[in-house]
């Protein structure tokens, strides 16, 4: 595990469907940094994406190349805040970094998001044997019940997940209820739920709990869930396990 890469996923939103897709993938390994498009998702990549209008970056303009660096690429460096702000140490602290962080840790606890384009950075998702872990904001969190039931909402507070087969945007998408209450929050972010999905359907174990409230953040980072869990997948079985072994072996 001491050699496993930082790896963070790059995600584009279509502004018109609010659909988000899988785009490329971005680590980071004993000073090198890499990145790639995803090519080999079965759902919400690349390719899905170019289908609903996405044109590959300026910077990343042949889609079947590896780019390489030995530094933070200047497309994505530029989405991190300035360390000569004055106030550079207080944003440190709201994020929970300490200030020898790296600009990735940076990256993955901004999203590197601005207001100017629709990409964002988010954590993979990691497999090791038959074990998982992935933590990710609940999407949706304006439409459902979240506000109503936020100030009782607790760090490590388990949540329920469900499926729903019938819903018309995602079919595999997983919502996401409080245990006791049973109040709906919203759901599992759709790269993300294609994953879920399967572990559900599979009977696979799995936790999750809210990991961190941010009551004055923005409705879609609110609230974050962490969930770790075990596989039951069958290689032979349609499933994303295989795009998360990829990952964790970039």
């Amino acid at each position: 595990m001491a050699n496993r890469p930082f790896v963070l996923w790059l995600i584009w939103q279509n502004v018109e469907t609010r659909q988000r897709y899988h785009i490329g993938n971005l680590s980071s390994l004993n000073g090198e940094y890499t990145f790639s498009y995803e090519l080999s998702g079965k759902r919400r990549t690349l390719f899905d994406a170019m289908k609903n209008g996405y044109k590959p970056h300026l910077a990343f303009r042949d889609i079947k190349k590896v780019y390489k660096s030995n530094r933070l690429f200047d497309a994505f460096a530029r989405r991190l805040p300035d360390k000569r702000r004055p106030d550079f140490h207080e944003i440190l602290q709201s994020f929970g970094l300490s200030k020898d962080c790296t600009d990735m840790d940076l990256l993955r606890a901004t999203g590197g998001r601005l207001a100017t384009d629709p990409y964002e950075f988010v954590s993979p998702i990691y497999k090791y044997n038959d074990h998982f872990d992935f933590d990710f904001y609940i999407a949706g969190w304006r439409y459902y019940d979240g506000e109503k039931v936020l100030q009782q909402l607790k760090i490590n507070e388990e949540v329920r997940f469900e499926l729903d087969k019938d819903n018309p945007k995602d079919t595999k998408a997983v919502t996401i209820f409080t245990k006791t209450s049973n109040q709906k929050l919203g759901f599992v972010p759709a790269f993300y739920s294609g994953f879920m999905y399967d572990v559900i359907k599979n009977n696979g174990k799995y936790s999750a709990k809210i990991e961190q409230i941010n009551s004055n953040a923005k409705p879609q980072l609110k609230v974050k869930v962490i969930v770790t869990g075990q596989t039951q997948i069958n290689e032979d079985q349609n499933s994303e396990f295989d795009v998360i072994e990829q990952l964790a072996l970039i």
